[in-house]
């Protein structure tokens, strides 16, 4: 189990990701700014912070932060699956998960898009 699950979603409107979490979630808090977005949503008894922060990696791709063990996930590329599906933008996450001593590539992740999934070395 992961501490927290992130995903980075590419030209994706912020306004678009709530409407996701909605789908899914009992979603309270919604505090959106120029920024993206700070707001909870419940799984089962857990309330869960989720930070939507747009323009954290470049100036398209918007990461979406939960940040929880107890999400429905067990790591990020479960939660990229998912929100590929619903959101049909192109995803990305890091590829072994969270991991303190990792010896794994940190430029190695996980894409989603239309053309299908995949490793991808990001830079």
């Amino acid at each position: 189990m992961q501490p927290d699950i992130e995903i980075y979603v590419l030209s994706c409107p912020t306004e678009n990701i709530i409407n996701w979490l909605n789908q899914d979630f009992e979603v309270s808090g919604i505090a959106t700014n120029d920024t993206g977005a700070k707001l909870t949503i419940t799984y089962n008894t857990a309330i869960i912070p989720v930070t939507i922060l747009e323009r954290a990696a470049g100036k398209r791709f918007t990461s979406v932060w939960f940040d929880s063990a107890h999400t429905p996930w067990d790591n990020d590329a479960e939660c990229a699956k998912q929100a590929y599906e619903a959101l049909a933008c192109e995803i990305r996450c890091n590829i072994q998960g969270w991991q303190e001593d990792s010896k794994d590539d940190p430029d190695l992740w996980w894409r989603i898009n239309s053309h299908g999934e995949g490793p991808y070395i990001w830079r």
